[in-house]
């Protein structure tokens, strides 16, 4: 340590925060943190939470698997992930934990400075570990503005897909959730 600050500490004296937020770790190998967290997925707790449910989670159509993740964004900013395991759910129902900015803390720290404020809208990622893959998504319904402790169920997310989204199209892309204009017809 040293100047009072406890052994193991980061303690501004070369000891820095990698980008798993460990004082002088190792960082990410293959893109995952130690504990397993893909890297563009870590984020702080705050005391300022809401979550958000999601009744299924899919890639193309399938169901995730128990290895992959979800996080919430504000901008570029990740406020919160949660591994998707739904053996380890509620009722197999997942949820995602969204974190709002806490403001500066008593020692001048602020580990939440740009998370979510009150009407802001969450926006979410998917990880697919056995892809090493993050993907975008679009909600089966519009998502709720951010509000401590709100809660809000979504009864899918999945990966967005551009293609031609009109059945009556000639070539109707499969799957696809974000119209590119690409659609003819006959």
């Amino acid at each position: 340590g040293g100047s009072g600050i406890p052994d193991g500490e980061c303690d501004c004296d070369g000891n820095v925060l990698d980008e798993c937020g460990e004082c002088n770790g190792g960082g990410a190998l293959n893109g995952l943190c130690p504990d397993g967290t893909p890297v563009e997925f870590v984020y702080n707790q705050s005391v300022l939470q809401a979550f958000y449910f999601f009744t299924t989670v899919t890639i193309e159509g399938a169901n995730v698997d128990s290895l992959d993740w979800v996080g919430a964004f504000k901008d570029e900013v990740c406020v919160g992930a949660r591994k998707w395991n739904t053996a380890l759910c509620g009722g197999g129902v997942c949820d995602v934990p969204v974190m709002g900015d806490s403001g500066q803390m008593g020692d001048g720290q602020w580990p939440t400075q740009g998370y979510m404020a009150i009407g802001d809208i969450p926006s979410f990622k998917i990880y697919d570990a056995s892809l090493n893959t993050y993907y975008n998504t679009v909600e089966s319904s519009e998502i709720n503005a951010w509000a401590p402790q709100s809660t809000q169920t979504i009864d899918n997310l999945q990966n967005t897909s551009e293609g031609c989204t009109d059945p009556y199209a000639c070539n109707t892309t499969p799957n696809a959730n974000i119209d590119d204009g690409s659609c003819w017809y006959a």
